[in-house]
């Protein structure tokens, strides 16, 4: 069996003492500080960039023409950061040990500083010089890019809050400075940059319609309290974040806490040296805290996905969208191995998620027992401890917000919640592992789940109708976790060797006749039975998607081999379609995908 490495997340209840429990929320704090201190600069930034496009706008040019505008206003202060900071890294490469970068291009109106600050790094060649060189080189970038982003000409990324940061950290707390900075670690600090970055750029692919779902404005700041969590990082060759036996968990700053669970998996992978352990991200759960440790696993799969680049270079993939995804600039895609046994024998089903069943399905989870339902009914986890939830909410209702019994109250809501979320996940791992490891496809249909769950209120001029009746659906809806089971498919596919299908938004499987492909465009969605004019076939409407849904998958995966898969390679070219072999592998036969 093919094997490749691959990031893997083992999550851990922690079970720490008060002390233990007072230092993390104290390292959540931190994190959610650094995330707010990053968004509050990043919004700075954007919004004198706004201003000033503003008053370029209202002087009667165009939007190109005010950006082109600001541009070139900051043409000069850019070209200085970047003289600056060519100085600055090679410096920094000559304390190292290492050859300092290539000397560069002077900007236009930047001759005489490119020359000066090569001359002073002549001088001091060899010398102690060398690192006041290189500290005043950092305080004059950071004081420059300070001022870039002040006036809107750029706007800060995670380095550059970092190093905003550390120029101000030792400052008072009234004066924007955070002095107890070296009670925590410093990567609960890096992690939240990071963290308000990738935020910010979420944001602006949505604002440029890169990024699905509906338009998103600023990043908000993060409230106290609320969604508590923070990353550590190490050095993977001399490891700190480790597993101390089987049931204790050791982090940088925190040092070791006990674990509910047993660590013994990811031990014994660490021991082997099949894993190496990357990072730590510790969130908390209602009354839990939990530790998600994150390792570099040499793991065996079923099915690679191998690019062969036009020089023979072979670079593996774990699913076929990956390595065609690599493959567009040139050179083909190979399989490597197949499909083990159980998934050959399931081959394709259709999975139907609906709001009776959590799921339909074409083929039964057990093609060898003929006893084994093919509907997946809901859990009901929300419904069953609706009562419970019900009567804490009224509990906390009644206390006054900020007391001590609020708080309290509080923490029994978020404890029912906590429950809940955590049953909800336990069932969706099992059911998305059983599709995975049991067919070669699992083809679904690309739910819009925002539109699905969308109130029925309406407005005071055009009040909805059966809003009490919708409101109970979307509930029922959101308990069952659609959009969780489909990224647990969509990562748990690759891992065992099979393929997630997803269905063009549109595909009419509701209304179509599994038998004569007739479409009924009459039918009604909400009757549990489909009948067709044409044919007069009477089913069961969530047998007939599930169907249909195996039909337009085949469609599909047809479509995919003659267009971008054996047949063609990434540059539309005649391409063998070759099978390697994977060790101590006979000779294959291609799978019959239809």
């Amino acid at each position: 069996m093919p094997g490749t490495e691959v990031l893997r997340a083992y999550r851990f209840t922690l079970d720490p003492s008060d002390a233990e429990r007072a230092a993390l929320s104290r390292y959540a704090g931190a994190c959610r500080w650094a995330y707010n201190y990053a968004v509050a600069k990043k919004t700075q930034a954007h919004q004198a960039w706004a201003d000033r496009r503003a008053a370029y706008l209202e002087a009667g040019l165009s939007e190109a023409e005010a950006k082109e505008r600001i541009k070139a206003d900051g043409a000069e202060l850019t070209d200085r950061i970047k003289v600056w900071d060519h100085h600055r890294k090679s410096l920094t490469l000559i304390l190292a040990g290492k050859p300092p970068l290539p000397a560069m291009q002077p900007p236009a109106g930047q001759e005489a500083l490119v020359r000066q600050l090569a001359a002073a790094r002549a001088d001091a060649a060899g010398t102690s010089r060398e690192r006041e060189l290189l500290t005043e080189g950092r305080a004059t970038v950071n004081a420059l890019k300070a001022k870039a982003f002040s006036a809107g000409f750029r706007t800060p990324n995670a380095t550059d809050t970092s190093a905003l940061w550390r120029m101000e950290r030792d400052l008072p707390k009234e004066e924007g400075g955070s002095p107890w900075w070296r009670e925590v670690n410093v990567y609960c600090f890096t992690s939240g940059f990071d963290r308000a970055q990738v935020a910010w750029k979420y944001w602006q692919d949505s604002l440029a319609g890169r990024r699905a779902g509906q338009r998103h404005g600023y990043p908000r700041f993060k409230k106290k309290g609320h969604a508590e969590s923070f990353a550590l990082f190490h050095d993977v060759k001399r490891p700190i974040i480790r597993l101390e036996g089987y049931r204790r968990l050791v982090m940088p700053g925190l040092g070791s806490i006990r674990i509910h669970d047993s660590g013994k998996r990811l031990a014994r992978l660490v021991e082997r040296g099949q894993a190496v352990i990357q990072s730590v991200t510790v969130t908390r759960g209602g009354h839990r805290w939990y530790a998600s440790v994150l390792a570099k696993v040499q793991q065996d799969a079923p099915v690679l996905w191998e690019h062969v680049h036009d020089d023979g270079i072979r670079t593996p993939y774990l699913s076929r969208a990956q390595a065609e995804k690599a493959a567009e600039n040139g050179g083909r895609v190979e399989q490597i191995g197949r499909p083990t046994a159980r998934q050959r024998a399931g081959g394709l089903v259709g999975v139907d998620l609906g709001s009776r069943n959590l799921a339909a399905l074409s083929s039964p989870l057990d093609p060898a027992d003929p006893a084994d339902p093919a509907l997946v009914q809901y859990p009901r986890l929300l419904a069953d401890s609706l009562a419970k939830l019900s009567k804490a909410q009224r509990a906390m209702s009644r206390c006054q917000q900020g007391s001590g019994r609020w708080r309290k109250a509080t923490a029994r809501v978020s404890r029912v919640h906590q429950q809940i979320t955590v049953r909800r996940a336990s069932f969706l791992h099992g059911l998305s592992k059983k599709l995975a490891t049991g067919f070669t496809h699992v083809a679904i249909e690309d739910l819009d789940l925002t539109a699905l769950t969308t109130s029925a209120k309406g407005t005071r001029d055009k009040p909805g109708k059966n809003v009490k009746a919708k409101a109970r659906l979307n509930r029922h809806l959101l308990d069952a976790g659609l959009g969780s089971l489909r990224k647990k498919l969509a990562y748990k596919t690759a891992w065992y060797g099979s393929q997630l299908v997803v269905l063009d938004q549109g595909e009419p499987v509701i209304a179509t006749c599994a038998k004569c492909k007739e479409r009924n465009p009459s039918s009604d969605p909400s009757c549990s039975q489909f009948h067709c004019p044409s044919c007069g076939a009477a089913v069961h409407r969530h047998e007939n998607s599930a169907a249909n849904i195996v039909d337009a998958a085949r469609r599909q995966l047809k479509t995919v081999a003659s267009d971008r898969g054996e047949t063609q390679n990434a540059r539309r070219a005649p391409a063998s379609p070759r099978v390697r072999k994977a060790p101590g592998q006979g000779a294959l036969k291609r799978e019959d995908t239809g």
